[in-house]
């Protein structure tokens, strides 16, 4: 049973670690290749060098051999300028006929000319002058004679392509061979001989100061025996190769069979267009890779090419990188499980613990979260207003069931609808507009109308705003019956109305009942004082009485005035007139009220302090006149911007729903909502028949 234990903590904590163990090999993997590909890249850039090394050695052999038969050349016209020279040249009256040959056409013409006679011989056909040459310095001899077409080998150690010397071919006029000659000049350079090309020396021929031939020598400018030896001598590593091709892609050294089938690759052909030489890597037809350098020498005509298979470069280099990288992985896993062994036994069992605690924590937020869901889902579907919720193209998506009574339809209708299907058409023109708005302000509210199942109109106030539903982007419309709200906002009117009716009622009252008899008794004693019959010490009485009489009327006038607009609140503010009023009462030993204030700023709005005091001096008189009360609490109270406004009374209670629906009754309570309202304020009030009475007022 331990072992089992011990085995499956081990394979807890395993498990828990492994994803930092797979995280290590799969780093050091990463490393691995990107070594490798470091590696790779820098084995090509270095044999990419010395392959140019090599092919550029090569081209500057051909170049240095070039220019050793260039100097032979020269050295060999001079001695065959001496030779010819020893004897007299001389041109007999004996015409002759020859089938002249273009070397470069090929086409044959008849000619006649005069014979050309060197050391008392016919120079046609002899080989003397070539044998004696070639004995001499080696190399190939022609003297030539001018004809009409051109000049005419008459005397050649040059061969055909049937073995035999060259006699009868000619060089046409358009060589720049025969152009250079015809100034006079000796030319010296690369020549198209025959069938080859030639590092040639050719020297004009004056017979009598008339330009009557040239003398030639030259020498293969390509010695391939040669240079085959010299390029089978060299090697590029076990397997590359050294190999010249041609420009018409034709192998002309290639020491190696694989370098034969690598010079027979189109890619190696389209290096013959590449003049400033390349190197790339390339697959041959067997699929292997090769790395591949090259350089171009145009004065033979020649791309030579160096060859290695990339495998060659790379194997060993890779393979040690491999191996140190495995060795690595293994002593970093020794390294892990030993960690893992060793370090940790108790955080494993700590961890175990927080994990237990954490599923606790999981499933009391699920339970948590579905609570949520469910009392939203409550809410939302008992709100006394329509919900709507749809996506951006306005098809439904979800609503409450206020929306289906309204509308008239089933839940399952509803998700088969788009809201236009719910708009007159000229509120559907808009719907686009506003849907647009929508996505500039993110909420939007505006009147619109709504066509129920049956077709009755309802006129709605929509409050529309943007959220994310479901993952997507939606609208959430929640819809007012705007007959509901203005039956109630007549019902406001009408409290409204029916207060300063009462107020005028009132003023008017306190006009008649106190100022009128006081100016009507003073009127009276005015009468008697002008009456003749009055006697002084009457006059004087009567006067006296006037005196009190219009005190008492500026008195009554005063409390008239202050009732309109306490003197109070411009005096000293809101909060020392409701103070006051509270104390005025408070001597009546009728209720007692306990006021307090917070952070209240006399210097508000005058408007806005009026009607705070004329609201809580009429919750306290509807107090003190219906609800039996012993004691109210009042609690003023500035948070911000706003004022709040708690005032309590612990009174017989009353039932707001009956009072607020009861057109008879419920002026004072209306009147002040629609005062609060007024101020752009809102207040929230609850009372239940026992329980007394409170509001909350905030401004």
């Amino acid at each position: 049973m331990n072992l089992t234990k011990n085995m499956n903590n081990l394979y807890i904590k395993f498990k828990l670690f492994y994803p930092v163990f797979i995280g290590s090999i799969i780093a050091i993997a990463l490393v691995t290749l990107v070594l490798v590909s470091k590696s790779k890249q820098e084995i090509y850039k270095q044999a990419e060098n010395s392959m140019k090394l090599e092919v550029n050695t090569i081209r500057y052999m051909f170049e240095r051999e070039r220019e050793l038969k260039m100097e032979k050349v020269k050295t060999d016209l001079k001695i065959a300028h001496e030779l010819f020279y020893r004897h007299p040249i001389s041109f007999s009256e004996k015409t002759i006929q020859v089938d002249a040959v273009d070397q470069n056409t090929l086409d044959t013409c008849l000619i006649s000319m005069s014979a050309m006679v060197w050391n008392n011989t016919l120079v046609y056909q002899s080989t003397t002058f070539p044998k004696a040459t070639q004995d001499l310095f080696g190399g190939t001899t022609t003297i030539f004679q001018k004809i009409d077409s051109g000049y005419l080998r008459i005397s050649t150690n040059v061969l055909n392509s049937a073995g035999k010397p060259a006699v009868g071919t000619f060089i046409p006029n358009d060589s720049p061979v025969v152009r250079t000659i015809g100034h006079g000049k000796t030319y010296q350079g690369r020549a198209f001989v025959v069938n080859d090309w030639y590092i040639t020396s050719y020297e004009p021929i004056y017979y009598h100061d008339t330009l009557a031939g040239m003398l030639y020598v030259g020498d293969k400018e390509k010695d391939l025996d040669k240079l085959r030896g010299i390029l089978q001598k060299l090697k590029i590593g076990q397997n590359g190769s050294i190999f010249v091709i041609d420009q018409n892609g034709e192998m002309i050294i290639g020491p190696t069979d694989n370098a034969q089938s690598a010079a027979n690759e189109a890619l190696i052909k389209n290096l013959i267009n590449d003049t400033a030489g390349s190197s790339l890597i390339f697959r041959s037809s067997d699929q292997q890779e090769y790395l591949l350098s090259s350089t171009h020498y145009d004065k033979f005509g020649f791309i030579i090419a160096a060859l290695i298979p990339t495998r060659e470069l790379t194997y060993l280099p890779i393979k040690n990188i491999i191996v140190t990288a495995v060795y690595f992985a293994i002593l970093i896993s020794i390294m892990f499980i030993l960690m893992v062994l060793l370090t940790t036994t108790r955080r494993v069992h700590r961890l175990l613990n927080a994990i237990r605690l954490s599923n606790i924590k999981l499933r009391s937020a699920k339970d948590a979260l579905r609570q949520s869901e469910y009392n939203f889902r409550t809410l939302f579907n008992n709100s006394s207003d329509e919900m709507l919720v749809s996506d951006m193209q306005g098809n439904i998506i979800e609503m409450n069931e206020m929306a289906c009574q309204t509308l008239e339809y089933s839940r399952e209708e509803l998700l088969e609808m788009n809201i236009l299907d719910l708009k007159p058409e000229k509120f559907g023109r808009l719907f686009f507009e506003s849907r647009d708005q929508l996505k500039h302000s993110g909420s939007l509210i505006f009147d619109s109308e709504y066509i129920t199942k049956s077709g009755k109109i309802v006129p709605v106030e929509i409050n529309s705003r943007l959220l994310d539903f479901n993952q997507q982007s939606a609208v959430l419309s929640i819809s007012r019956n705007l007959k509901l709200r203005n039956e109630l906002e007549r019902k406001v009117l009408s409290a409204v109305i029916q207060t300063e009716e009462r107020e005028r009622e009132r003023f008017s009252k306190d006009m008649h009942d106190g100022l009128g008899p006081m100016l009507s008794t003073v009127k009276l004693y005015v009468g008697e004082l002008a009456d003749a019959h009055t006697t002084e010490e009457e006059k004087i009485n009567y006067i006296k009485q006037v005196n009190e009489i219009i005190d008492e009327a500026v008195s009554s006038t005063r409390e008239i005035s202050n009732n309109l607009m306490p003197r109070v609140i411009h005096e000293y503010g809101v909060v020392r007139a409701i103070q006051a009023f509270c104390n005025k009462v408070n001597l009546t030993n009728r209720i007692k009220i306990d006021f307090n204030s917070s952070g209240v700023d006399q210097t508000m709005d005058k408007n806005i302090q009026l009607i705070l005091f004329r609201v809580i001096s009429e919750l306290i008189n509807n107090t003190i006149k219906h609800a039996k009360a012993s004691l109210i609490t009042i609690d003023i109270v500035a948070e911000g911007e706003k004022i709040r406004v708690e005032f309590n009374d612990n009174g017989i209670g009353f039932n707001t729903e009956k009072i607020m629906s009861d057109k008879r009754i419920g002026i004072g309570l209306k009147s002040i909502i629609s005062r609060i309202k007024s101020i752009n304020g809102s207040c929230r009030f609850s009372s239940e028949e026992g329980h007394g009475f409170k509001i909350i007022i905030e401004i």
